[in-house]
């Protein structure tokens, strides 16, 4: 894909996800801000399997989307991805490395900001190119900014059952409600 100045949005999506929770199936669905490059989800520009992937501006990681709107303005470097490098695409169900993340090289100019270098990471092989995203990125700075600005507020607005995305949760039996019988 190649773009002298390409537009980036984030809208809503929904991935629902399956796990075992003890003996229940359950399906929680992530509600999470999709980056759109020019009209396109990179979870369809990417390989096939980016398509079960979401962002890290997830609802169920609200209190996280303050340190990845960060990321993305180059104003915080984590340890993994790399300095210099943001996660466009992480696990649904934990963002966690070692499911495997979609990255970019991310570089801020005066006018503009571009991702290039695409590579699917884990913590357990070498890096690998993204075969599907072969050719940089380059956004205004000023329309790139502009799309972060009310990423936390967005996504505070969406639903959230955090019974369906953490599981069950042990409690105790005087947790339960229960009531001893009175005493006659």
């Amino acid at each position: 894909m190649t773009s002298e100045c390409a537009t980036l949005r984030l809208e809503p999506a929904v991935a629902t996800g399956a796990f075992l929770d003890g003996n229940i199936m359950r399906q929680p669905e992530s509600h999470f801000l999709d980056l759109v490059v020019d009209g396109q989800s990179m979870r369809t520009l990417a390989a096939e399997q980016a398509q079960d992937y979401v962002t890290e501006l997830n609802r169920p990681w609200l209190h996280e989307v303050a340190n990845t709107v960060d990321r993305f303005l180059g104003r915080r470097a984590d340890e993994f991805p790399a300095p210099g490098r943001v996660a466009l695409l992480v696990c649904p169900h934990d963002g966690d490395l070692g499911c495997g993340q979609l990255t970019a090289a991310l570089t801020f100019g005066a006018a503009e900001v571009t991702w290039s270098d695409f590579r699917w990471e884990d913590d357990r092989f070498d890096p690998r190119p993204e075969e599907h995203l072969d050719q940089a990125l380059t956004f205004s700075r000023a329309q790139y900014e502009s799309a972060f600005a009310d990423a936390y507020r967005r996504l505070a607005a969406f639903s959230y059952d955090e019974l369906a995305h953490r599981g069950r949760r042990f409690l105790w039996p005087w947790q339960w409600g229960w009531r001893l019988p009175p005493r006659v």
